[in-house]
């Protein structure tokens, strides 16, 4: 069986496995859920992390690396099932608190590093018999992806899941990618919703949400 798949075969035991995601997310794993998808298509299994350890900087990039290595890669927002999915799983969870991102977000697969202003998001090519994201849903935070500079004159060019009281309840933002640690959310795309080949018993899995 696939290392990523025994991880969340059943999620109540996944903490037993959180020493093994690497630097930065050492003891930060806090849960997962699914998704189905819509005619057999697009089902996830997302994994949800709290803040890094700020010693191990490069933030983005270390996220972005453990949730290849473990799973399919950082979450993408392609639509507005997958947006809400993530969103409830966090609020429902408390995982929006300052107890587990202090500086407010969850990073996700979309950076803007080749063209400014254009976030690219991972795994958004149809390939392989997978269903793909779309990239035309829009879930980032109005007025946002302004590239901010005052804290690097590199920008905003990492995306996050953004939760701040009275600024974003879990809306897009563009971010720095090594200025503040934070929470990652990781995936793994289910191709064609068969659980079973990939080892899943699914009635064991959370959902993210019980309604459409």
């Amino acid at each position: 069986m696939d290392f990523k798949v025994l991880l969340c075969f059943v999620c109540g035991f996944a903490m037993a496995f959180a020493n093994d995601y690497g630097p930065g997310y050492v003891d930060q794993f806090e849960g997962c859920c699914r998704i189905d998808g819509v005619d057999d298509c697009d089902c996830r299994i997302y994994y949800f992390f709290c803040e890094q350890d700020a010693a191990f900087h490069g933030y983005y990039d270390v996220a972005s690396d453990m949730c290849l290595d473990y799973f399919d890669g950082l979450a993408v927002v392609g639509s507005a099932r997958e947006h809400n999915a993530m969103k409830y799983y966090i609020k429902n969870n408390g995982l929006d608190n300052t107890d587990c991102v202090s500086k407010y977000g969850f990073w996700l697969g979309a950076t803007d590093t080749k063209v400014e202003g254009h976030f690219v998001w991972q795994g958004t090519t149809v390939k392989d018999g997978y269903c793909w994201d779309s990239t035309e849903y829009n879930c980032w935070e109005p007025d946002e992806l302004d590239n901010n500079t005052n804290l690097s004159e590199d920008g905003q060019d990492c995306a996050q899941l953004w939760f701040r009281p009275n600024r974003s309840d879990g809306n897009c933002d563009d971010e720095y990618c090594d200025v503040r640690p934070k929470g990652a959310i990781c995936e793994i795309r289910i191709p064609h919703c068969d659980y079973a080949d990939y080892g899943y018993d699914d009635t064991a899995l959370d959902f993210c949400y019980t309604a459409a």
